[in-house]
């Protein structure tokens, strides 16, 4: 079955000539051009968010999970001392859909919220939908998305340009992008014009290396079952692995922490399966203890671990370390690249996983031709 599996991917080079990979190579050419953007919006970004009273993170789908990934910087910047202004303001993801359809008494926006608001396309109903009721609150809308002349951007009074241009294989530089545009918003990633250059040489110095995850794609592709777990920012990373796994592996996966992992699907899990861990947050030796209890679990139930993300991983023969990036200026800027990166390798291991699997295709085959836009949102 290996030999079978890996033959698949004979023909398979970094860049092509599938969809994914070759959009995939695009990404750290968008990562660089977006930081140009937001250093270019630097005055205007920096008053928004003194501005805020709360900052809401918003998105449907990929760009949800970009926004769940994003949020812990936002909470690590926003302290009394570090936060513009000199205050804290409270940080909340939202997904879009959830603000315009939940009963009254849910989340809401409020007046004086800064709405960040995350879409590719600039034109999911359910995401736009968000953003207009925010504007009607007397929330400031800033969109995060690909396309300035979308109706998210016209409905925004300040928009990120994500300039990763058209997307067809899946969510991959347009993730890149967006995640890069909100790490640098967030203060914990460097965006001068020399920083930029450097983490798009370091990415594509990533996209060039698929020998890495080889067998940890394998042992997706293998796998009947995958769960994708991570704390913090992880966490975010993992529902957009689960997304990947999902349309293009064709593979049931179920994003979540570890522990929750741990209380109770656990007893689903069989030799047949797999876990994804995602690992990015600074050293922690309680945390690296608590994986370490996790991935002894896992061999005994004979379950393949793959982990990617900073070091220190479980250790095993699936382990993908990412780069460790100098910190650059104050706080932990080096934070938003090792995000990058990991996003990067999880992208590498959902496209060979479905190469390796068979179920490739580029575009979607259901999202396009059954599931409709939901236009009746207003």
């Amino acid at each position: 079955m290996t030999t079978e599996l890996t033959a698949r991917l004979a023909g398979l080079r970094p860049n092509g000539p599938d969809e994914m990979g070759r959009e995939l190579a695009e990404g750290p050419a968008a990562v660089e051009a977006t930081l140009a953007v937001v250093e270019r919006l630097r005055p205007q970004l920096r008053e928004a968010r003194r501005a805020a009273s709360r900052i809401v993170l918003v998105g449907t789908g990929a760009s949800l999970a970009m926004a769940q990934t994003a949020a812990p910087l936002f909470r690590a910047t926003e302290t009394a001392a570090g936060a513009p202004g000199g205050r804290a303001r409270p940080v909340v993801v939202l997904e879009g859909s959830s603000i315009v359809l939940a009963p009254r008494g849910e989340e809401r926006f409020e007046p004086g919220d800064l709405a960040v608001v995350v879409s590719q396309s600039g034109a999911s109903p359910e995401t736009l939908a968000a953003a207009r009721l925010a504007r009607a609150a007397g929330s400031t809308v800033l969109a995060v998305t690909a396309d300035t002349s979308s109706p998210l951007a016209a409905a925004s009074n300040l928009v990120i340009h994500t300039p990763s241009g058209p997307e067809a294989g899946a969510a991959t530089k347009s993730e890149l992008a967006a995640l890069a545009a909100l790490a640098a918003f967030a203060g914990a990633l460097a965006f001068d014009r020399a920083a930029a250059g450097r983490l798009r040489t370091a990415l594509e110095a990533i996209v060039t290396d698929t020998a890495t995850v080889e067998s940890g794609g394998l042992a997706l592709a293998r796998a009947a079952h995958t769960w994708a777990v991570g704390f913090g920012s992880a966490a975010g990373l993992a529902r957009g692995a689960a997304l990947l796994l999902h349309e293009k592996a064709l593979l049931v996966t179920v994003s979540g922490t570890p522990s929750e992992f741990r209380h109770g699907p656990i007893e689903a899990a069989g030799p047949g399966d797999a876990v994804l861990l995602v690992e990015t947050d600074p050293p922690d030796p309680r945390r690296a203890a608590y994986l370490a209890r996790l991935a002894g679990e896992l061999a005994e139930l004979g379950v393949p671990l793959v982990a990617v993300g900073r070091s220190p991983l479980p250790p095993g023969p699936l382990a993908i370390p990412v780069p460790e990036p100098p910190a650059a200026g104050a706080g932990d800027q080096a934070a938003g690249a090792v995000l990058l990166h990991t996003l990067l390798r999880i992208q590498q291991l959902a496209r060979l996983a479905a190469h390796a699997r068979g179920t490739y295709r580029d575009g979607f085959r259901v999202l396009r031709s059954i599931v409709g836009a939901a236009r009746d949102l207003g």
